[in-house]
């Protein structure tokens, strides 16, 4: 364990429990707007940042990092809902973490959530070292798995040590 003299977190868990911190404020803050566009979500962020600075000697300058985190997982979270929603699938299958979220902003603005999808058709890289939420990751060299039950940090691919991945449900 470091010390906490250089402003970063005193232990690997302090990154993951910053952003499953920030999660939880970005949900509340989505659920309150009761809508789920790309500006209720940069609202939420910040307003996720604001709080997570107060704690600045605690986490110091990882919180914009682990905000980029959360804006990916939600952004992925909306693609993949979108994508389901427009194969006429049971979004009940998504209902892990942030999906679970997403799951009932779509039941209430489904055409928004599908807008808001489409603008994401583009995959989003997931890196080693980064914080992912909950879910299933998938080597982008070997399509080797790498299942998270809470927010982790991600580890270069256990079959190749290839260090990028893309989100899979």
């Amino acid at each position: 364990m470091s010390d906490n003299r250089s402003g970063g977190p005193s232990t690997k868990q302090s990154l993951e429990a910053l952003y499953e911190k920030m999660s939880t404020v970005v949900r509340a803050n989505l659920e309150r707007a009761g809508t789920l566009t790309e500006e209720t979500l940069d609202r939420a962020l910040k307003e996720a940042r604001d709080w997570a600075r107060q704690l600045k000697e605690q986490y110091g300058e990882d919180v914009p990092k682990v905000a980029e985190y959360l804006r990916r997982d939600f952004q992925e979270a909306v693609r993949q809902a979108g994508k389901q929603t427009r194969r006429s699938l049971d979004l009940d299958r998504i209902g892990v973490g942030i999906l679970g979220f997403v799951q009932k902003m779509a039941e209430r603005a489904g055409s928004q959530l599908e807008s808001f999808a489409s603008k994401l058709d583009e995959r989003l890289t997931y890196k080693t070292g980064e914080v992912a939420g909950p879910g299933t990751l998938t080597c982008t060299q070997c399509s080797q798995h790498l299942s998270f039950d809470s927010a982790s940090r991600i580890p270069p691919c256990p079959k190749c040590r290839n260090t990028t991945f893309r989100r899979g449900y």
